[in-house]
């Protein structure tokens, strides 16, 4: 008889015995080798570097049309504003011999910019706007909460609120010591400095009576948005006769004032005592000065020329400055708003934008 052995590597299926095949698989995964990562890595690299400038630029855009909107707001505050009034809205002056300073044309139009309530609580006599050399100002209260979202560029770099210290008398009222104050950077237009198309100076322009010097630079009515004191009553529609879309109502000055050196510093008219609320004491003679207004002197966003009168909060030549690139936005008196290069012809083409009746014509795009 003769036995048969199974092998144990044998395996049986049926009468079929079938030896297995120990065989790699050709699939095993392996890992990546180092010179693989670092070109995925680049590869991220690169299209991060591609995509995060796109990404600025969208945010930018984004920014620019909201501060396209803020503009827009304003001025149709200023149109509803005269409509209800018959003139468009200005600074608020301090009285002959008076120490109190008035409220800004921005206080003014509250109720155009859905302010009523804050507009409503304001007192209005026996009150002095900017909280300065021991005036009382019975405002403090709402001035400290007020905050209008439309007032400030979302591109800026600057701070948005001033730190106010308050006048004795406002302190016995129960102000604390200090409080805050919305700072804007939006400022009205109030004239214009080099005559178009002949260069004179305010001084010497036919129209000098409309022309003050305050020892802080020329006070003017030759704008749309005025100063209110003995002397200027304030802008109708009828007086722009150079036309509402030729005339600029409000312009941004929303970034630093740069140095030939570099260095920096915040030049905008309305970050002085009372920031947005007030309006300094704009008297029709020497050292009337006042806040949130401005004759232009100097190019968009120009370079610090040494001259004071561009300087303080409390100068009238402040100008026009913004963080967008290449330009500035403006609201004009018909409500449009316009990007304005900081390449215009400013000495002729700027200064007729900025008047309301010099009675130069200008040709062709700016």
């Amino acid at each position: 008889m003769i036995h048969l052995h199974r092998p144990s590597n044998f395996l049986h299926l049926g009468r079929i015995s079938v030896r297995p095949h120990h065989r790699p698989s050709r699939f095993q995964p392996r890992g990546f080798t180092l010179v693989e990562l670092l070109v995925v890595i680049a590869i991220i690299g690169i299209l991060v570097g591609l995509l995060l400038p796109a990404v600025q630029a969208a945010r930018e855009a984004a920014r620019r049309i909201q501060c396209t909107n803020n503009l827009k707001q304003l001025g149709l505050a200023i149109h509803n504003y005269h409509d209800t009034f018959r003139k468009f809205p200005g600074n608020v002056g301090t009285p002959e011999g008076s120490t109190q300073r008035g409220a800004s044309w921005l206080t003014m139009i509250l109720p155009q910019i859905e302010q009523n309530a804050a507009y409503n609580q304001m007192v209005w006599s026996d009150t002095d706007f900017n909280d300065q050399g021991g005036a009382t100002n019975r405002n403090w209260n709402v001035m400290s909460a007020l905050r209008v979202p439309s007032l400030n560029c979302p591109s800026s770099p600057l701070e948005r609120l001033r730190t106010q210290t308050a006048a004795s008398g406002t302190v016995a009222l129960g102000a604390p010591e200090t409080y805050p104050i919305q700072i804007p950077e939006y400022v009205a237009n109030v004239g214009y400095y080099f005559s178009p198309g002949t260069g004179q100076t305010p001084g010497a322009r036919s129209d000098g009576g409309r022309n003050v010097w305050t020892g802080y630079g020329w006070m003017q009515d030759a704008g749309l948005v005025s100063i209110w004191n003995e002397r200027f009553t304030g802008a109708k529609f009828g007086s722009v006769t150079d036309g509402t879309s030729n005339t600029i109502a409000i312009g941004e000055h929303s970034d630093f004032m740069y140095h030939a050196d570099g260095t920096k510093e915040d030049a905008r008219p309305g970050r002085g005592p009372g920031g947005a609320w007030a309006a300094g004491p704009c008297f029709h003679k020497w050292l009337g000065w006042s806040m949130n207004v401005t004759v232009p002197r100097y190019p968009i966003n120009s370079i610090y020329s040494g001259n004071y009168t561009q300087q303080w909060n409390s100068t009238l030549h402040n100008g026009y400055r913004s963080a967008h690139t290449g330009g500035a936005q403006f609201c004009m008196g018909d409500g449009s708003v316009r990007f304005v290069s900081d390449s215009i012809d400013f000495d002729t083409t700027f200064m007729a934008l900025s008047g309301r009746d010099d009675g130069y014509v200008i040709s062709g795009e700016y």
